[in-house]
């Protein structure tokens, strides 16, 4: 009868300990009850990420380069190898990658060999399938889009090689889909800047949906298909997939990383079409436009840390590679891991995001947009709001009537209007219209520009009477020869749940509470 093992019995090194995936794996082997080595070129404390760690005295750290001579030391007495190190950027060149994605791999199987090991997992990505196949089993062809991904599949190609060519490791390589979760900084979380930076720009955004689709993978869900590859005797010598239970269109993602942040979102709009894609390719293939798009999210991004005091490693990213991924269905299988007793505890993206994205935040890494946190930045920001009350009435003008409506709107401004600088706010209150909504609350943003005589946008969001959102944007412009006459009445559109337009309004100020808003007074 084989003896039981004890925990010095299992020991684990796991190299890219300190990254967004490798933390969950030190974390999840420690709980299991393996000893576990874990090695990376950063010390864990300069990463952010010390609190992902749920371990005990069985983690040994060390900083030390994944191919330095010593790590074969380390691996003395280790049964397992984990390779989660990598450079992901989908846009860097092959020779930028390749030392860390391809050669490193190879080092560190043939170290493995000569300490004895007996399994070795990489971790490579599901990204590397053919693009043109909307869902993706293991059998599926591979087809790299970009650097980043020929050199993975390079990788698993010579591990491959080596493990057929001599005598050494069981190899299981996994393809993780998009990767995601607390500590993560590449894949989802460029995106969860992104949301931030449109947040910060306009503080009422619509829904999205629509889009390919595709289903995602958290960082905790990779780390127990590595427990049972190293557990379960199927699990030797496979290439296995790794993804959730649920594939959601790009719009549904976006929509889900804004309701993380606990943003009110409008009615849905459609996600662009192919015909969309089509029209900006121009714009995407010229380098002097895309490389200004790029430094202008980073300029947005470096205001965004700086006004909500983040100190982020987080980083907005704009690549042309990117833009394949929002392009075609990728729906990944991973039945032949379930077979082996595995399922993800994150079975949507929608589940999994929001403690994600409570984590960014508590870590400093993201913004906070709650109430509170947007009246501790306005109390730090300026000395006093200005609020007035308008109401107006007026018109819908649809394709078969014209409806009317009325609405109580109460503007507030972050600081009194001052000539020539721009002013943003909110704007709360009720909206009536006729067969559609009574004294329905609205809540939205209002911003108002001087260029030179001053314009004012407002936009907000609102329920009628049977539950439906509808998006609601008019604006009102000063000008000459009649400045009163043309600042009393404003023009815009009503917007359904599915971004589709109702009607054009028509809507003038009521009497005495006609506001000079662009003057700080009223009439």
């Amino acid at each position: 009868m084989a003896a039981k093992k004890t925990r010095s019995d299992r020991r684990a090194m796991v190299v890219g300990a300190a990254g967004g995936l490798g933390v969950h794996l030190v974390s999840t082997l420690s709980k299991a009850g393996w000893e576990v080595v874990a090695v990376d070129r950063r010390e864990l404390a300069q990463t952010g990420r010390e609190s992902l760690i749920e371990g005990d005295a069985t983690i040994s750290w060390h900083q030390i380069e994944g191919n330095d001579e010593g790590v074969r030391e380390l691996m003395a007495g280790c049964q397992a190898m984990i390779n989660a190190a990598a450079t992901v950027n989908i846009s860097e060149p092959y020779r930028a990658l390749a030392m860390d994605n391809v050669e490193l791999p190879r080092q560190l199987y043939l170290h493995a060999r000569e300490a004895g090991v007996e399994h070795f997992v990489q971790i490579s990505c599901a990204s590397v399938y053919d693009g043109e196949r909307g869902v993706r089993t293991e059998a599926s062809a591979v087809d790299p889009y970009n650097d980043y991904e020929r050199t993975k599949i390079e990788a698993e190609r010579e591990l491959e090689a080596l493990r057929a060519g001599a005598d050494g490791p069981a190899l299981t390589i996994l393809r993780p889909g998009l990767l995601y979760g607390p500590g993560c900084t590449e894949m989802s979380a460029g995106l969860v800047t992104l949301v931030a930076i449109l947040r910060d720009l306009a503080s009422y955004l619509p829904g999205l949906r629509g889009g390919p689709r595709t289903n995602w993978c958290h960082a905790a869900d990779v780390a127990s298909a590595v427990m049972v590859v190293l557990t379960h005797p199927e699990g030797r010598d496979k290439t296995l997939n790794v993804g959730d239970d649920t594939a959601l269109s790009f719009g549904e993602v976006l929509t889900s990383i804004a309701e993380a942040y606990g943003i009110d979102l409008g009615p849905s709009v459609p996600m662009p079409t192919v015909t969309f894609w089509a029209m900006v390719s121009p714009l995407i293939d010229n380098d002097f436009a895309f490389g200004r798009m790029r430094g202008l999210l980073r300029l947005l991004w470096k205001r965004i840390q700086r006004e909500h005091k983040l100190d982020s490693p987080l980083r907005p990213r704009l690549d042309r590679n990117a833009l394949f991924y929002v392009r075609e269905d990728a729906v990944m299988v991973s039945e032949k891991l379930r077979q082996m007793g595995w399922a993800p505890a994150c079975k949507d993206f929608r589940q999994g995001i929001v403690p994600t994205v409570r984590w960014y935040q508590q870590a400093g890494w993201v913004p906070r947009f709650d109430t509170e946190a947007l009246q501790e930045r306005r109390d730090g920001r300026v000395g006093g709001q200005y609020t007035f009350e308008e109401r107006v009435s007026g018109e819908l003008e649809g394709s078969r009537r014209v409806t009317e409506v009325n609405a109580t709107l109460v503007v507030t401004l972050e600081q009194w209007p001052t000539p020539p600088l721009r002013h943003e706010g909110c704007v709360e209150g009720t909206i009536s219209i006729a067969g559609l909504a009574l004294e329905a609350p609205l809540q939205g943003t209002v911003v108002l520009d001087y260029s030179p005589l001053p314009k004012m946008r407002y936009e907000f969001g609102f329920k009628d009477d049977e539950g439906r959102a509808h998006r609601l944007h008019f604006s009102r412009e000063m000008t000459l020869p009649h400045p009163l006459c043309s600042w009393s009445t404003g023009h815009g559109e009503l917007i359904d749940q599915w971004g589709d337009g109702l009607g054009r309004v028509k809507l003038s100020d009521q009497g005495a509470t006609k506001p000079r808003a662009w003057l700080g007074v009223r009439a």
